[in-house]
């Protein structure tokens, strides 16, 4: 589905600050795969996020998605193909416009543009019984504008509409990191459902590592731009947290000594 086949991307280059950030990764997801990235600071989670989106050109390799080669497409022409959830709740989202009114543009992402009312009732609808879902309230709220909304709300809004229209891959960038312990596992909760009820394809970097042996099928570790663990099968399920720390520091040649990588 999703085939990541040597991908290079160097910062910086030919500076004192040169830093290779991705160094000829190589990963491949299957039709349903929910895969969880975890690694240190630095070890190009985002930066692979990053050049799967197009935010970027990466300097050699290739990605493609279902056999289409989207390695030289721009990140507006990957639209249809990828959605994306950030870490800051205020990223996806338009404060100043209502809910109705975000959850249109996501609506029609990617899709050909033409002269037609703003927002029609059958999209209305839809958009009440998909904010029912979320179980917030915001079913009542359509034209309340976004700012008025807490960032667990904005980020359970932005979830719904990186899924509103059902993307090829999803990817999820620590989208519960900058939330309260209980908001995070509400928006964790919602997006287990709805990933399982779409069987959508995803990407979720965290830095809890109970988190990444608990949710999706697949945990992958990252260290100095690569993928030194690919974990998934039987041995995720009887995996612990400390032999993945041993599984690491076995693999890298050093110690994980970030505290946010051992939140359990």
């Amino acid at each position: 589905m999703l085939n990541v086949h040597e991908v290079l991307k160097t910062f910086n280059q030919g500076t004192i600050n040169q830093k290779i950030a991705l160094d000829k990764v190589c990963l491949q997801l299957l039709p349903n795969d929910f895969v969880t990235i975890i690694g240190s600071n630095g070890a190009g989670k985002s930066t692979l996020l990053n050049a799967i989106a197009g935010n970027f050109l990466v300097d050699s390799g290739k990605i493609s998605i279902e056999g289409i080669d989207i390695t030289r497409l721009p990140a507006h022409k990957r639209a249809g193909l990828i959605s994306r959830v950030f870490q800051d709740p205020l990223s996806g989202t338009a404060a100043s416009m209502t809910i109705e009114e975000n959850l249109i543009m996501a609506f029609r992402r990617g899709k050909v543009r033409r002269l037609r009312p703003a927002i029609g009732s059958k999209e209305r609808d839809l958009f009440r019984v998909e904010l029912e879902k979320l179980g917030l309230g915001l079913e009542n709220r359509l034209t309340h504008r976004v700012s008025l909304l807490s960032g667990g709300q904005r980020q359970a809004l932005t979830l719904l509409m990186a899924t509103l229209e059902k993307p090829k891959l999803l990817l999820l960038d620590e989208h519960t990191a900058a939330l309260d312990p209980k908001t995070a596992e509400k928006v964790l909760e919602l997006t287990c459902g709805v990933t399982e009820q779409q069987k959508l394809t995803t990407l979720m970097i965290t830095h809890n590592l109970d988190h990444a042996l608990t949710f999706g099928n697949r945990t992958i570790m990252m260290h100095e731009g690569r993928v030194i663990l690919d974990i998934k099968g039987i041995e995720r399920t009887d995996m612990t947290i400390s032999r993945l720390l041993e599984m690491f520091e076995k693999a890298s040649g050093s110690h994980m000594n970030n505290d946010r990588m051992i939140l359990a």
